[in-house]
């Protein structure tokens, strides 16, 4: 079952619990592909969360494209990013944080989305110095406890959607992003190897226990 949640123009967004393993049935539903990938992975809690975050993904497409969930096609880009082979203007991006998924699909503009369970981050500071520029580290080290780890969570998942916007993963170092730690749309500058792309990026407010950010390449 997918849940609609409030997003901004031009996002579609829907979160989805990955707490049950789907039905027979419902598996069919999904490619051979996508099968063979969840029988690869070696806990059974692995296999649960990606079949039943890859059907929520095809439900949510469905009520965007009008294509039924097994009809549905997919292509994967250079970079390794998925996309619907029929409409190509339809993009999607999916997001899984433990039992959790968030996927949010908009006309015409590639999109990223990324979503992280709040929860104490206690080596924030070292992972920040890893990850994150300077002047975002020196943001998160004014900032203590519940502030400081939401703040973490925030730009981490900022800067994971800025990426997936533009799909290129983790090939680039998120310290080269720089996307800040508040939750206001800003635009962010990405080197790639074929010249800097910009993106634009929001976090959505407080959702429950949910950490949730959003990018689009900029037209």
């Amino acid at each position: 079952m997918i849940i609609a949640m409030d997003a901004p123009p031009p996002y579609r967004l829907w979160r989805a619990a990955l707490t049950s393993m789907p039905s027979v049935d419902a598996i069919r539903l999904l490619s051979s592909d996508e099968r063979a990938a969840a029988a690869r992975l070696a806990f059974e809690a692995d296999r649960r969360r990606y079949l039943a975050a890859h059907l929520a993904l095809r439900r949510a497409l469905e009520s965007c494209v009008a294509i039924a969930p097994a009809d549905l096609c997919f292509t994967v880009g250079p970079a390794g990013k998925p996309a619907l082979a029929r409409p190509p203007s339809c993009h999607f991006s999916l997001s899984r944080s433990a039992d959790i998924a968030v996927i949010s699909v908009a006309e015409s503009v590639p999109i990223g989305v990324d979503v992280e369970l709040q929860r104490v981050v206690p080596d924030a500071l070292a992972l920040a110095a890893r990850n994150f520029t300077p002047a975002e580290c020196e943001e998160l080290g004014s900032l203590e406890g519940p502030e400081r780890d939401v703040a973490f969570l925030r730009c981490w998942t900022r800067k994971e959607a800025c990426l997936k916007a533009i799909g290129c993963g983790l090939s680039i170092e998120p310290r080269l992003v720089e996307v800040g730690q508040t939750p206001d749309r800003r635009r962010a500058r990405i080197p790639t190897a074929t010249g800097p792309v910009q993106v634009v990026v929001e976090s959505l407010a407080a959702t429950g226990n949910l950490v949730v950010s959003i990018a689009r390449v900029a037209g």
